[in-house]
């Protein structure tokens, strides 16, 4: 680089560094002085504990156990069935209606009524004892928004299993383009 370019080079760095004050003295002046753009040290204040932490654990979630004893009305039978719930009725010349399902919110430590309350009656529903005497109860949904097998154990929800997942849908095929006809032959 030439005299030239050193100078022009040395001008430009002036240039900014000069902008720089100038920008930084508007500023300044603008608001007053610098000791009014400092906050004062005995205007701030550590937050206080009781605006942040809870009380107790019950402000975040509701309690995971369950209050009051699992009833009779609240278990399914063999079929999936909630006590007083009828099973649908089939007729000889209508085909079998669908009982109306209403999705709703499934946690956990549930009744088996309020689960299939929630979800609509099972197709499968599967009911057994442990060793120790503890019923235990299976409800698979095989279709739906909340497939899955849901376990009770006592008459509560222990657990959930994903069901299966849904096929893809298929994918369209594109018909073979067509060939082009060779020229008829002459006659």
């Amino acid at each position: 680089m030439g005299r030239a370019g050193a100078l022009r080079s040395i001008g430009a760095r002036a240039f900014a560094r000069s902008a720089a004050v100038v920008a930084f003295a508007l500023a300044t002046a603008a608001c007053g002085t610098i000791e009014n753009m400092m906050p004062d040290p005995r205007d701030f204040h550590l937050p206080e504990a009781k605006n942040y932490a809870p009380t107790s654990m019950s402000a975040f979630a509701r309690p995971v156990t369950a209050k009051g004893k699992v009833g009779p009305a609240d278990l399914v039978d063999a079929q999936g069935f909630c006590a007083g719930a009828a099973p649908v009725r089939v007729s000889n010349d209508a085909p079998p209606e669908a009982p109306p399902t209403a999705i709703g919110t499934v946690a956990l430590e549930m009744t088996e009524c309020e689960v299939a309350r929630a979800l609509g009656p099972p197709e499968q529903a599967e009911i057994a004892r442990t060793p120790q005497g503890a019923r235990t109860v299976a409800l698979t949904y095989l279709a739906g928004e909340r497939a899955g097998i849901y376990r009770f154990v006592d008459g509560r929800l222990t657990s959930i299993e994903r069901g299966p997942e849904p096929p893809p849908p298929p994918v369209a095929k594109k018909p073979p383009p067509k060939k082009p006809r060779p020229p008829a032959p002459p006659a």
